[in-house]
């Protein structure tokens, strides 16, 4: 049986070797002069033997939703600044967000250097001032993510997503009037990859629309992903119509 592993691995040097794809893609380094990095990056995963956790946001409080083997290549997206962890490449406060939509700490992934080597995350922007949500972007990705698999919440795309940043639900009768509502109030955004934590919303084939959290960097979670809760491309669903601020003004 695999033993899940965050920490409590001995500190040890990582090798620093910047290889040729990444330094490729640097652009200067003046200071004051903004660095460049990839948009992925590979990665190895080295624990001396046994699983490593891959969890839902950037700290090992965070749910663990599946582990990747020790010696596993993985891909980054982007890294974001999380909780201190000391593993076999040294303390870092990096973590490493994969391209199944999870985080593992840099202490344990070999990238090949000790600094940032992808872009960083991009989270959303704060919602009104007026109706702020009782949960934060990670902990309403941590919530979804602790009932992965689950099909209790199909067809309750809405509910499922006011529930996750802390409301008893949303306000509104489905995810189509929420979009039209986002869409007609000025926060729907139709360009760029939603942000981490934003809410990204869809029309479907009966009407009542769609609705999920992005987890940044093309991927979402939410229901309907093989017929309960998943993580999916922001485009596999049909009919994408942008992307909004976790703004629930109805909420409850």
């Amino acid at each position: 049986m695999w033993k899940l592993l965050d920490v409590s691995r001995p500190r040890a040097a990582r090798r620093i070797v910047i290889a040729a794809t990444l330094a490729a893609v640097a652009v200067g380094t003046t200071p004051g002069v903004a660095q460049a990095y990839a948009s992925s990056a590979s990665g190895t995963v080295n624990t001396a033997g046994t699983a490593l956790s891959v969890r839902s946001g950037p700290g090992a409080t965070y749910d663990s939703w599946r582990t990747v083997a020790d010696g596993a290549t993985v891909t980054l997206l982007c890294q974001t600044t999380g909780q201190s962890v000391t593993g076999t490449y040294g303390t870092t406060t990096t973590w490493d967000f994969l391209s199944n939509g999870g985080m593992v700490s840099d202490a344990y992934v070999y990238t090949g250097s000790d600094g940032q080597v992808v872009d960083s995350c991009v989270y959303v922007g704060d919602e009104p001032s007026s109706k702020t949500n009782p949960r934060s972007a990670n902990g309403a990705i941590d919530w979804a993510f602790q009932r992965n698999g689950s099909t209790s919440y199909e067809n309750l795309c809405l509910a499922f997503v006011a529930q996750a940043y802390g409301w008893g639900g949303s306000g509104w009768n489905t995810a189509e009037i929420g979009g039209d509502w986002e869409s007609s109030h000025g926060y729907l955004k139709t360009s760029g990859i939603p942000p981490r934590g934003a809410l990204v919303w869809y029309h479907n084939s009966v009407g009542s629309g769609h609705v999920a959290i992005s987890l940044g960097e093309g991927k979402v979670i939410g229901t309907s992903v093989g017929g309960g809760v998943g993580v999916a491309g922001y485009l596999d669903h049909d009919s994408y119509r942008g992307w909004s601020v976790a703004y629930l003004p109805a909420a409850w």
